[in-house]
């Protein structure tokens, strides 16, 4: 065999070995840190929990050492020494590749699992064909460094990890959503509420996370659930901003409890419905302010706006006992856009107190803009996309869509 030290491929081990390092760190701190959270999370039936950072540093090891053994059973020509990294690459893709089922726990396919033990069993096999192609070794012998066999090296390095992400879970949405639930626990709500594509990213898990978020994000005296919430895509009904027993977990690195915190109680009954057991603990006075923004929300998810203008009034009116002690005294963006559609029904009942919630002309006048392209737009298609490019992120987009 060639003395490859020699043929200056110590220089070409040292960075592939460095930029294989960065990748294998990089993808799981960053990449799937989330996946491998759930993933231990559910297999320690919720007794343990997992860090990203000590998991990236410690699994990255593990991928170093697979592979330093691999490099030292079998000695590969100077143009595919990268190739030493095959079976640590797809054993990170098949470790990574867990999803969720319905019940909230994690599973591994059994084709990734196939996957795994034919490459540790085909990789003997592949080496030694490596070998055997003398095509696969530098031609130079003056000790100038040969181009090709660093090309092919990185060449194969990148295909290795291409395969490594097409094994591991590469689903968006519940990246998504294990990631906004990663950072509302750690605090970072705005960075929560930041992450993602709002228009796409559709999870009821996720629309419950964001709506703690933005409970725990204040705006002043309140919360921005009144604000931004619709900003959001909105998935489910009753089930949407809270835990219900029953539904699908909501919770996939932590149980549930800081949720309860946030407004003040846990529900003796689950099943009930979330604005009854809301509305009454805000009539004993044991919620917290919260509270209020969640029954509000609540009723304008499920388009009760009977209900809703109700609660406004009775919180946000002129008369309200504590306006200026727990609500804010002007009216947030989406009460105030609901406020409109409820008064452009013919079945508004509710009167009193109306004349004391104030609308922005701005926000009128952008409403009756709205109605206009409802009604005059004929063409289905024509109309969704005009209707999703311009008033996605007001309430009257969700009140009105399919």
């Amino acid at each position: 065999m060639r003395n490859y030290k020699k043929d200056g491929t110590t220089a070409l081990d040292a960075v592939c070995a460095v930029i294989f390092v960065l990748i294998i760190f990089t993808y799981y701190y960053s990449f799937q840190g989330d996946i491998l959270g759930m993933t231990q999370y559910s297999w320690s039936e919720h007794q343990t929990h997992y860090d990203r950072l000590t998991g990236g540093i410690i699994f990255t090891v593990i991928v170093c050492c697979i592979s330093a053994v691999s490099a030292f059973m079998f000695t590969l020509p100077e143009r595919a020494r990268t190739m030493c990294y095959m079976p640590a690459m797809v054993l990170s893709g098949v470790v990574t590749g867990a999803t969720v089922d319905a019940a909230g726990q994690a599973r591994l396919s059994w084709g990734l699992v196939g996957i795994g033990v034919l490459t540790l069993v085909a990789y003997p096999y592949i080496a030694r064909k490596l070998q055997g192609l003398s095509g696969l070794y530098a031609t130079r012998r003056d000790g100038s460094t040969s181009v090709t066999k660093w090309w092919s090296n990185i060449l194969f390095l990148i295909a290795l990890t291409v395969i490594m992400f097409c094994l591991g879970n590469t689903d968006r949405s519940l990246h998504t959503r294990l990631a906004v639930e990663r950072l509302c626990r750690e605090g970072n709500y705005e960075e929560a509420l930041a992450y993602g594509i709002p228009k796409y990213d559709n999870d009821e898990a996720l629309t419950m996370w964001r709506a703690y978020a933005l409970a725990k994000n204040q705006k002043g005296i309140g919360t921005e659930m009144g604000e931004r919430l619709f900003t959001y895509n909105i998935t489910g009904s009753t089930t949407a901003l809270l835990p219900k027993a029953g539904a699908e977990p909501h919770s996939l690195l932590r149980d549930n409890y800081i949720i309860w915190q946030a407004i003040g109680f846990v529900p003796r009954d689950i099943n009930e419905a979330q604005s009854t057991y809301l509305a009454r603990e805000l009539k004993r006075g044991t919620a917290r302010k919260a509270s209020i923004d969640y029954l509000l929300c609540t009723y304008l998810v499920n388009k009760d706006l009977e209900r809703f203008v109700k609660e406004l009034v009775k919180y946000y009116g002129s008369t309200a006992a504590f306006r200026s002690a727990q609500v804010q005294a002007v009216l947030p963006q989406h009460y105030a856009e609901a406020l409109l559609v409820y008064e452009s029904g013919r079945n508004a009942t509710v009167t009193a107190g109306l004349n004391s919630l104030k609308i922005d002309d701005a926000v009128r006048a952008d409403y009756y803009d709205f109605m206009n392209v409802l009604r005059e737009r004929k063409n289905v298609k024509e109309k969704d996309a005009d209707l999703r490019d311009n008033y996605f992120g007001t309430y009257w987009y969700y009140f009105y869509k399919q």
